[in-house]
């Protein structure tokens, strides 16, 4: 338990820090290359999901509707981890990871709306979808989870039965 919350703290923190340098210190759309031909720090809001998904649609209720979507994930996330607990530091961190990039962009929509991105990874004309620490976290703590699942199966993960 101690990594999980560990490890959800210190993304949503690390998270939070980064998003507020940059709102703090650039302009909206402003871009600052940071390797030549492969990234930018480029400051942009986003109004959808992870990797802008859902971006480009404008309803009223969108936040709200994404907000309760996210608290729903991370509580089912929560749940899964309690009901199949192991003490194995994959399973924890990868959880922990997933759950502090969901907070990190939930915090983001709640109070502003909009999330904050700013790692643009492009090559020539091809630029993949601007994102951030949030999203990172989320797209490795799956990666981590599915290596978990993969070394130990389900059922060296199976629930405790009293």
């Amino acid at each position: 338990m101690k990594t999980l919350i560990i490890t959800i703290l210190t993304v949503l923190g690390i998270d939070q820090l980064v998003k507020f340098i940059i709102k703090s210190t650039m302009t909206l759309y402003q871009s600052i290359p940071a390797i030549k031909g492969f990234l930018n720090i480029t400051y942009i809001e986003n109004s959808g999901v992870s990797y802008g998904m859902l971006g480009n649609i404008n309803h009223p209720a969108k936040r709200w509707i994404l907000l309760a979507i996210v608290a729903l994930a991370i509580a089912a996330i929560l749940t899964y981890w309690y009901k199949y607990r192991s003490p194995k530091f994959l399973y924890n961190f990868s959880c922990g990871l997933i759950i502090g990039g969901a907070l990190g962009n939930f915090v983001d929509r709640l109070l502003f709306g909009k999330i904050t991105d700013f790692i643009e990874v492009y090559h020539k004309s091809w630029h993949f979808a601007v994102f951030n620490v949030a999203d990172s976290a989320i797209s490795v703590g799956v990666f981590f989870f599915i290596i978990f699942m993969l070394i130990y199966g389900e059922d060296k993960n199976a629930p405790r039965n009293s």
